[in-house]
């Protein structure tokens, strides 16, 4: 589709599958959409769960809208955004596996791009059964997320002890 509307341009088609250059754009881009829609869901629903009194009594205090959000709305959010951030934070070295594995279609020529710890472990076990390298792999992933979300929660603790984890 991306060809044809190239071609409307008067610009040659172009072998998506075969150029590594273009990639790093169209996996952020995907990953965003992804996250969009996903946070939108979880953000809305906490915003539908502050109680509509607070923008109520706001409202009659004289507030406008931005005035609301400054003072009820992010407060109310902040546990969220916190406990969001540090479960996206023990993920850290983990990559989506079907964005970098299915949606370049295992390319050999993207691997230079597409080649996460994820990825690794799997053609690990998939092509060269290097069972212990990939369980290395693994576990490294586990451990250093482990070790980010104890460390990220202790430093949230530190400031504000209500939004940790634990």
């Amino acid at each position: 589709m991306l060809n044809q509307i190239l071609g409307w341009f008067g610009v040659d088609p172009i072998q998506w599958y075969s150029e590594a250059k273009y990639w790093p754009i169209f996996l952020t881009l995907i990953s965003l959409w992804k996250a969009i829609g996903y946070n939108s869901v979880v953000y809305l629903a906490a915003i539908m769960g502050i109680d509509k009194s607070l923008y109520e009594a706001a409202m009659i205090d004289g507030a406008n809208k931005w005035q609301q959000i400054k003072a009820i709305t992010l407060p109310m959010l902040k546990p969220l955004m916190t406990i969001l951030t540090l479960l996206a934070i023990g993920k850290i070295f983990y990559a989506d596996f079907g964005l970098f594995y299915q949606v370049p279609r295992d390319s050999g020529t993207l691997y230079s791009v597409t080649n996460v710890i994820d990825t690794y472990v799997y053609r690990g076990l998939k092509t060269t059964g290097e069972i212990g390298m990939s369980t290395a792999a693994g576990l490294y992933q586990s451990v250093v997320g482990f070790i980010l979300v104890m460390v990220s929660n202790y430093i949230v603790r530190k400031y504000d002890r209500d939004n940790a984890l634990f």
